[in-house]
């Protein structure tokens, strides 16, 4: 079974294609468990960064991804930013328990471990510039920006971009030419 990304037109669409073509090169011919979803996410999360625009972030501060709760990533993610950067910035991966605060996290992937406590995360998190992103149902509806979610052997995302305007944040046309847009849970 393949995980594959969804609506991949253009210029954009390739460039977040790159990094999961380059991911299964470099492990040789691709068995259907080989290419996992998490792996395909976790390249999804670096790549948005080169499509968001942050207000004012410290001069040659790294860009930080949190991880909020139990982390499905495994090394997939540290994997994927592992010497990258994105306009001179590196990246860091900071992993966050249950209630902690997310620091000074530019991107924060809530996981669906904390279901349950979604609302007060995503609320407490609305005004800071920050891009949230999940894969849990109804993650943009609930006023996060990004949701990934797995359908037909495809991740597809959504985007709010209310949610990215209230945050302060500026996403990229490109970027939400290839997503579906959500609106609310911006109130």
């Amino acid at each position: 079974m393949a995980f594959l990304i969804h609506r991949v037109r253009g210029r954009a669409g390739r460039a977040l294609v790159l990094p999961v073509a380059l991911l299964l090169a470099a492990r040789g011919p691709v068995t259907a468990q080989a290419f996992k979803e998490y792996e395909v996410k976790a390249a999804m999360l670096y790549k948005f960064a080169g499509f968001v625009e942050w207000p004012a972030l410290p001069a040659g501060a790294p860009l930080c991804i949190g991880v909020l709760g139990h982390d499905p990533f495994g090394p997939a993610l540290d994997q994927a930013i592992q010497g990258k950067s994105i306009n001179g910035r590196l990246f860091v991966v900071r992993r966050f328990k249950t209630g902690q605060g997310t620091g000074n996290c530019q991107i924060v992937f809530v996981s669906s471990s904390e279901k349950k406590m979604l609302r007060g995360i995503l609320d407490r998190l609305r005004r800071e510039p920050v891009l949230t992103v999940g894969d849990t149902p109804r993650f943009c509806e609930d006023g996060g920006i990004i949701n990934l979610e797995l359908a037909d052997n495809r991740v597809h995302f959504q985007i709010n971009p209310e949610a990215a305007e209230l945050a302060r944040l500026v996403v990229s046309s490109q970027l939400l030419s290839l997503a579906s847009i959500v609106h609310g849970g911006t109130q």
